[in-house]
């Protein structure tokens, strides 16, 4: 397992760019699951998630923060662009 670790990391090393890519995937997939309702992306995780979630309600929470989830994987995409060579 470690070995399969560091050629992970030897790949990030020699193209930086991908990174971009794996954060829009993990940003993506928070976001649809946030606009699907699904309780591993939706329950809030610490003190000032609570906050809002009290405050907003629960279909404004998921959608915020589903529109920053998304709003993220859109930022990841144009680093990508942006840094390949």
């Amino acid at each position: 397992m470690d070995e399969i670790f560091s050629q992970i990391k030897i790949f990030f090393e020699q193209n930086p760019a991908y990174s971009y890519l794996l954060f829009t995937l993990v940003f993506l997939i928070y976001g649809i699951g946030n606009f699907m309702n699904k309780d591993w992306a939706t329950n809030p995780a610490n003190s000032t998630q609570k906050l809002n979630y009290e405050t907003f309600g629960h279909n404004a929470f998921r959608f915020g923060r589903g529109l920053l989830f998304i709003l993220g994987a859109i930022a990841g995409i144009f680093g990508f662009l942006w840094s390949i060579e």
